[in-house]
């Protein structure tokens, strides 16, 4: 165990055993020694660089392993005890362990992930993280107040997940009209694009606001559309232009990264607040757009807003580095699902 004198300025980790068969972690009894502890950690900015010391319960270090081993480095090791090195600006920005078949973050002291790149980061490692640091989140004297925000952080992010989303329009309830869900047939397109609907179709008058479902930051706006950019469709050879081509059919839009980590797409709108930029922080429920038909080719569709979710995949490796492009590329809610299934667990989502 570690003595009480290495607590003094130090950064201290204890990640708890873990059942290997069950789904989720659990703590064993306290006195049981933890399998890893980290010790401390440090930056040298000289080299963009950060060290942590590791004590693992054996030395086997084949068992700790990184999703993102161009970052990582074992510096050296003695009976157990490891200096893993991170190079800060490589390609994965999250300092993600993996032990025991777990992910866990280290809390690198001075180069602490934000709140955007949290958001990307799997549920299950986020309350690993959480667990493993209990000592620290706990102890005021052992930690800085940044280090203290991150586990608030981290915290905001779960709740944010257990929390229902408000509906972008809230005086329309959610379609259940089998043509206006996710996965119903768009024929009309389906040269250029998969042919398939991405999201919920909200029909409604011209201008009627459209909301913010979840807080956080605009990623993406667009207010300019023209019909001129049908023209220049892609003859795609790639996913990424075949998704490219679909955003062309969504017209003036506005993509919302949501705390939980998924981005919210409004489409077809009219107007676009002049405060709604990329960057920008909302509030749940604030106005980020009203309805329109910008790029809507079938006036029997009228004027509607077509609201969808591009569920981030949530790889820990990936966590802080993902583009505009990346999210065309993520799958949409309920994506091959049955029309029952969309409308049962569609309801489910929203307040």
């Amino acid at each position: 165990m570690i003595r009480s004198s290495l607590f003094v300025g130090v950064l201290l980790i204890t990640v708890p055993n873990i059942l290997i068969s069950e789904p989720t972690v659990e703590l064993v009894a306290a006195s049981e020694a933890p399998p890893i502890e980290i010790l401390f950690s440090w930056i040298t900015p000289l080299d963009d660089g950060a060290s942590v010391l590791l004590r693992l319960d054996d030395a086997d270090g084949a068992r700790l392993t990184s999703a993102c081993p161009d970052t990582q480095s074992v510096m050296s090791e003695s009976n157990g005890d490891k200096v893993v090195r991170w190079k800060l600006t490589g390609k994965c920005r999250m300092p993600v362990v993996t032990y025991r078949g777990v992910n866990y973050i280290m809390p690198i002291s001075g180069s602490l992930p934000p709140r955007e790149a949290l958001s990307d980061v799997a549920s299950e490692t986020l309350r690993n993280t959480l667990k493993a640091s209990s000592i620290i989140k706990n102890d005021y004297r052992l930690s800085s107040l940044r280090l203290r925000q991150f586990f608030r952080d981290i915290e905001i992010i779960l709740a944010a997940r257990n929390t229902k989303f408000a509906l972008p329009i809230p005086e329309s309830p959610l379609p259940t009209n089998q043509s206006h869900l996710p996965n119903a047939a768009r024929p009309f397109r389906a040269g250029v694009t998969d042919g398939v609907h991405h999201g919920w179709d909200f029909y409604i008058s011209e201008g009627t606001p459209v909301r913010a479902i979840e807080e956080w930051t605009i990623m993406h706006v667009k207010r300019d559309f023209t019909w001129s950019e049908m023209e220049h469709l892609h003859k795609w050879t790639t996913e990424l232009e075949r998704q490219e081509n679909l955003d062309t059919y969504r017209g003036n839009t506005v993509y919302l990264k949501t705390l939980s980590g998924h981005v919210a797409i409004y489409a077809h709108l009219s107007d676009i607040p002049d405060n709604i930029q990329i960057g920008t922080k909302v509030k749940k429920w604030e106005i980020v757009g009203h309805v329109g038909d910008s790029a809507v080719p079938d006036k029997k569709y009228l004027y509607h807003l077509h609201f969808e979710l591009a569920m981030n995949p949530m790889r820990d490796e990936q966590a802080g580095t993902h583009t505009f492009e990346d999210v065309l590329l993520w799958p949409f809610w309920g994506k091959g699902k049955s029309i029952t299934w969309v409308r049962e667990n569609g309801k489910n989502l929203f307040e």
